[in-house]
């Protein structure tokens, strides 16, 4: 029973999950193939701000869906952007510059909710 417990903890300790309260910054930090946390949770219509940066290398996002419609470029000079989802649902999203061997398992997901 204990070795299920520890393998449950490892298990969700892998999935991170950040949420946008009023007036507050989301940290997004791109590494390794990787984006910390790997979900992002949005609410609809209200503009909330994320901050991108990256621990290693250089790495990309786009995401139309919640309103990000250019390429940020994410590097270790952290840039911020506001976004206004304007509807609810999951929306998957990947790096956008090629950074490597890991390149296209490099997602998140921004989950827009009421």
């Amino acid at each position: 029973m204990r070795k299920l417990a520890l393998a449950l903890a490892l298990a969700f300790s892998a999935l991170t999950v950040a949420s946008a309260s009023a007036n507050s910054t989301i940290v997004v930090k791109a590494k390794d193939f990787q984006f910390m946390p790997n979900v992002v949770t949005l609410h609809v219509g209200k503009p909330q701000k994320i901050t991108f940066v990256a621990v290693q290398g250089v790495h990309g996002m786009i995401a139309p869906e919640v309103g990000i419609t250019k390429v940020i470029t994410i590097t270790s000079k952290p840039t911020t952007v506001t976004v206004t989802p304007k509807k609810i649902g999951t929306f998957p999203a990947h790096c956008a510059i090629y950074c490597g061997i890991g390149h296209e398992h490099m997602m998140m997901t921004f989950k827009v909710i009421k």
